[in-house]
């Protein structure tokens, strides 16, 4: 009786060791899990950042492509050679809109990297 006395003192204390230690872990588990949870919704919000990020730089992109398309179509279609006196007033208006299309474009870019 005193043996099976003493076993049961001595697994009692082991399972309030156990339980102490597990309290511990628990702890330490949530602890972990609060630090996990918290950069998962960084990440999240870093990724919905990015996504906004590539969308706007898309457009800059297509911008800037179409801008270039529109030099390249002004500098074939231009004669330097030729006097102001030689071009149409048709000439003129689309010079004029064309410069007006780009300015306005640029300024909106310009925007955009004062933003940054």
């Amino acid at each position: 009786m005193r043996l099976a006395l003493e076993k049961y003192k001595i697994t009692t204390e082991k399972v309030a060791d156990q339980r102490a230690m597990l309290d511990q872990l628990k702890l330490t588990i949530d602890t972990k899990q609060a630090n996990v949870d918290f950069t998962l919704e960084k990440v999240k919000e870093e990724r919905k950042i990015n996504l906004e990020e590539e969308e706007r730089n898309r457009k800059l992109q297509k911008a800037n492509t179409a801008l270039k398309a529109k030099l390249e179509f002004i500098e074939t279609r231009y004669d330097y050679t030729s006097s102001a006196k030689s071009m149409s007033v048709q000439d003129f208006k689309e010079l004029i809109e064309s410069n007006l299309n780009v300015n306005g474009t640029l300024s909106g870019f310009t925007l955009d990297l004062q933003k940054l």
